[in-house]
């Protein structure tokens, strides 16, 4: 099972205080591929986000990792509201705004997403994606592999 560093949890926290944001979490591929766990959240309001699991192409975060690229929610961008009822920790979270962003920590194929949301309706600015992008980055470095949840 992968190990959430002190520095994980660290970048986490102050990119959710960045942001301004209500919730930072990361997710992670199983090791047979085909899902993605929650790993860690930074201020969920409780641990349920911990037995939720999406696969690829389902949701903000499935969509983000499939796609390979950034993917905000809002409810000031139509169509989002369908990605938002598809993502469960958006939902558990009762989050209205999210931006999820892809990485890898083998440099291949995206294995990992970094969601930051919001429980009020907002648009994440350009330096906001920006922030989340780099901590995205930094955190697949940070990670271990193999993955088995």
């Amino acid at each position: 099972m992968l190990q959430i560093t002190d520095e994980m949890r660290n970048e986490l926290n102050q990119l959710r205080d960045h942001v301004y944001g209500d919730l930072t979490a990361l997710a992670f591929m199983s090791r047979s591929g085909g899902k993605l766990h929650w790993y860690y959240a930074s201020g969920s309001r409780n641990n349920r986000y911990r037995l939720i699991s999406f696969k690829v192409g389902h949701g903000i975060a499935g969509m983000a990792v499939r796609l390979g690229r950034t993917v905000t929610v809002s409810a000031l961008i139509s169509g989002s509201i369908r990605l938002r009822q598809e993502c469960a920790l958006m939902l558990a979270e009762q989050l209205h705004s999210a931006v999820a962003i892809p990485f890898s920590s083998t440099g291949d194929l995206p294995n990992g997403v970094l969601l930051v949301g919001n429980r009020d309706v907002r648009t994440f600015t350009d330096s906001d994606v920006a922030k989340a992008t780099q901590v995205a980055h930094r955190l697949g470095q940070l990670c271990a592999l193999p993955l088995t949840p």
